[in-house]
C-alpha cells in the first residue's frame, strides 16, 4: 500500500467512521491504479492526519471508504521554515517545490526581485499547489506544504522568527556568518533569483533584520541554495522520530 491520497475538502471528506474521496483523486485510484471494491488504502487531509480504510463503494468521481484506524503521527520538523524565493524557469519550478515538499518545508513564498525571470500569479501558484499535493503523496507527508501569494522584501518585514539571507562571500562581504546550530523558533530564509540579489535589495533585507548567510564559495542556483537551506535547517535534531 505505497500510494497515499489526498483528501481535498472542495470534493472529499471523512470522518472517524468514514471518508469520501473525490475529483481527480479518485479518478486516479479507480482509473490509473485500477482499484476496486475491498482494497485497502491510505488517506491524508494535508493538515496532519493520516487515515487507513478499506474501500466500500466506488461510485463515478467518488470512493467511499470505511476507516479502520486514524493516525496521528507527525512528520514534521519542530522548526516551521518558511522559504521566499525568486521562481526559476519552466521545469525548475516543478523541481523545486516537488524537493522542497519533501525536505519539509512548512511554506514556501515567491519572492518579488528586481532581476526575477517567472512571475507568480494565480494560475502559476495553483500549478505549484498541485505540484505540493503530488509531492506530498510520494513522499508520505502528511502536511501540505502552503504556497503563498508574491512578496516583496517590504511586504515579509512583518514575519515573527529569526530571517536569514544567502549571500555569496566573494560578491561582497557583509559580514556573512553560518547558520545556528541551536535554531529552536520559526525560520524565515530569502534566497535570490538566477542573477542574485542587486546591492539595494540586499541593503534592503539587512534593514528588515535578515542575516546574511554563507553557503560556501561557489555561486548556486536559486533551486540549489533552496535545498541546502532546507536540509542545514531541517535535518534531524535530537532523535530519530524528529525530522
Amino acid at each position: 500500500m505505497s500510494e497515499q491520497y489526498y483528501l481535498d475538502p472542495e470534493c472529499s471528506s471523512v470522518t472517524d467512521a468514514e471518508a469520501i474521496l473525490g475529483g481527480d483523486e479518485a479518478n486516479h485510484f479507480v482509473r490509473v491504479m485500477r482499484g476496486k471494491v475491498g482494497d485497502t488504502i491510505r488517506l491524508f487531509d494535508g493538515k496532519g492526519l493520516r487515515f487507513y480504510g478499506i474501500v466500500e463503494t466506488i461510485r463515478k468521481m467518488e470512493i467511499g471508504v470505511r476507516i479502520l484506524e486514524m493516525d496521528p503521527t507527525t512528520t514534521e520538523s519542530p522548526i516551521r521554515l518558511t522559504i521566499a524565493s525568486a521562481l526559476p524557469k519552466g521545469d525548475r519550478q516543478k523541481f523545486l517545490i516537488e524537493k522542497l515538499t519533501e525536505l519539509g518545508v512548512a511554506r514556501f513564498v515567491p519572492l518579488r526581485c528586481e532581476r526575477s525571470v517567472a512571475k507568480a500569479d494565480e494560475v502559476v501558484r495553483n500549478r505549484l499547489r498541485r505540484q505540493v499535493i503530488e509531492a506530498s503523496k510520494q513522499s508520505l507527508r502528511t502536511v501540505l506544504m502552503e504556497i503563498g501569494n508574491e512578496m516583496s522584501f517590504a511586504e515579509l518585514a512583518d514575519f515573527s522568527g529569526q530571517r536569514f539571507l544567502p549571500h555569496p562571500v566573494f560578491d561582497t562581504e557583509i559580514g556573512q556568518t553560518t547558520f545556528p546550530d541551536d535554531l529552536t523558533e520559526n525560520a524565515l530564509v530569502a534566497v535570490g533569483p538566477q542573477g542574485g540579489f542587486t546591492p539595494t535589495e540586499t541593503a534592503t533585507a539587512l534593514g528588515y533584520g535578515f542575516t546574511p548567510i554563507d553557503l560556501g564559495p561557489r555561486f548556486l542556483r536559486t533551486e540549489t541554495a533552496c535545498f541546502v537551506v532546507a536540509s542545514l535547517l531541517l535535518r534531524p535534531r535530537g532523535g530519530p522520530n524528529r525530522n
